[in-house]
């Protein structure tokens, strides 16, 4: 039997579903986390004194679905619902973050915690994104291609990874990318191809390749870059072959990001109806604060653009969900489908927008997510939330031991205690201009094998390392995070953390 306290309805909010053809002031009836009617027969659908609340003046849509951001690794945050739920985002894809080496870690660690369901699009470097600064150069940094894990981690986690993401750039040439290609189509999902960046290193033909490789629901993102290796030709007209893409089916995504979305290109490739299927946000460490802060910050842009309300939340729900398999819970409020809810204004003024290239325009309309609801249960929007330095500037805690070491379990502080001997006959450094992956691939498996040999679970004993030297929870490639600490440091605080727990107990 349904409680009065589960069943809640929406009133007189002006509903934007493009998935059913709604634009329109429509109520809506959630019951047990689920739409029961929209409509004139909503208030019906509910038990007498269930909760009303008043949405008049503000817009609804299906809640949003942002198929690009950072959570995890190099450029993810400590609250990653802090640009998930917190800013009206009900569903979000991790895009690289991890590889295949490392999504034991993310789902371990990620899987299940945050309020905004969480999907994997995972990088084809085993060790997924690196970093910022990492320049995609060598080869080998690549390093295996495991197919037979890729396998059984599918099997193991199905409905986590949604796509694969490689990217066109470096000097690998178009081998990685139909290598790319062809285990997409071994674990069954599309091929995500990243395009763009070349401010750093000659362009590489491989930038154009990835659209003739590219297959019917696969998707390219960061599409208005406006770095070397643009889709417009020197006269600035849509290459062909990007138009050879769009005709197949390939489908074209945002990923504003910090590097990759221009005015003037953008601009350029509107007055050629080169427009966008899907709006992605590419948050993460290196441009919460700007230049893209949210994706309701991405949204208002594309209104300036030339696209309606419409089909700019077309490209956030509906669309998105069906490219990536998952329209049978996201991207509609339809009766049956999860209550995941997006309350927005659209509010009217002069607002400066801001490209990637510190290039600004004045646009007359932007977006306000004013509250969110996921499987029915309604959160509060706190669009600064994301900003708080302590989540996004991931520091080491190196004059101090963290607070959160004194909070371990007593199995936590047995599997620090077991890590220091095994680290002891390893040698690291760290740089930014050499990164060396194979030492950060055998640091990461020291501390899985005294996971194992201690008997802790995997999460616990990952939040153990972080608890030990960060002082905000970041979910950091465990390997990463130790190669990133001096060694004396490392073997001292473990010792230290060890010693002191074991005084204690």
């Amino acid at each position: 039997m349904i409680g009065i306290g589960s069943a809640t309805v929406l009133k007189g909010g002006h509903l934007v579903d493009p998935s059913q053809g709604i634009d329109r002031v429509a109520d809506i009836a959630v019951v047990g986390g689920r739409v029961a009617a929209v409509g004139p027969e909503a208030a019906a659908s509910v038990p007498e004194g269930a909760e009303t609340i008043d949405l008049s003046g503000h817009y609804v849509s299906p809640g949003w679905f942002d198929i690009h951001i950072h959570a995890y690794g190099t450029l993810g945050f400590a609250d990653p619902d802090s640009i998930g739920i917190r800013q009206g985002v009900t569903s979000y894809v991790d895009a690289g973050g991890p590889g295949i080496g490392v999504m034991d870690e993310f789902a371990a660690l990620l899987g299940g915690h945050t309020v905004t369901d969480l999907y994997a699009g995972p990088y084809i470097r085993p060790m997924g994104i690196i970093g910022a600064q990492f320049i995609e150069g060598d080869i080998r940094s690549l390093m295996n291609f495991p197919v037979t894990q890729w396998v059984d981690f599918m099997a193991d986690h199905p409905g986590l990874v949604r796509y694969l993401k490689v990217a066109a750039l470096g000097s690998y040439g178009t081998g990685p990318l139909k290598m790319g290609k062809g285990l997409a189509e071994i674990i069954g999902v599309p091929l995500y191809g990243h395009i763009g960046e070349y401010q750093h290193q000659p362009v590489d033909p491989c930038v154009y390749e990835i659209f003739n490789i590219s297959q019917p629901g696969d998707i390219i993102t960061h599409l208005y870059h406006a770095n070397d290796g643009p889709v417009l030709d020197e006269d600035s007209r849509v290459l062909p072959v990007v138009r050879d893409a769009e005709r197949r089916g390939v489908l074209f995504d945002v990923g504003f990001g910090a590097f990759n979305f221009g005015w003037d290109l953008a601009e350029k490739c509107f007055a050629q109806d080169l427009r966008p299927h899907i709006i992605s946000s590419d948050l993460q460490q290196f441009n919460v604060l700007g230049p893209v802060k949210s994706l309701a910050n991405i949204l208002g842009i594309f209104l300036h653009l030339g696209m309606s309300l419409d089909e700019v939340i077309d490209t956030i729900t509906h669309i998105p969900a069906k490219a990536l398999g998952l329209e049978d819970r996201i991207g509609s409020l339809a009766p049956g489908m999860p209550a995941d809810i997006t309350v927005f204004d659209v509010e009217e003024g002069e607002f400066e927008a801001f490209d990637t290239y510190a290039v600004s325009r004045r646009i007359g309309r932007r977006f306000a997510p004013v509250l969110a609801f996921k499987h029915g249960v309604r959160y509060e929007i706190d669009m600064e939330l994301c900003q708080d330095e302590r989540n996004w500037m991931m520091q080491i805690a190196e004059d101090h031991i963290p607070e959160a070491a004194a909070r371990l379990s007593g199995r936590q502080r047995e599997f620090l205690g077991a890590l220091r001997p095994a680290l002891e006959p390893h040698r690291w450094t760290y740089s930014l201009d050499d990164m060396d992956l194979a030492t950060a691939t055998a640091l990461q498996g020291v501390v899985h094998a005294a996971a194992r040999r201690t008997g802790i679970p995997l999460r616990d004993a990952l939040m153990a390392l972080y608890g030990a030297f960060l002082d905000s929870p970041f979910t950091i490639q465990s390997g990463l995070l130790l190669l990133q600490i001096d060694r004396d440091l490392a073997l001292d605080r473990l010792e230290a953390v060890a010693r002191d727990c074991r005084a204690a107990a």
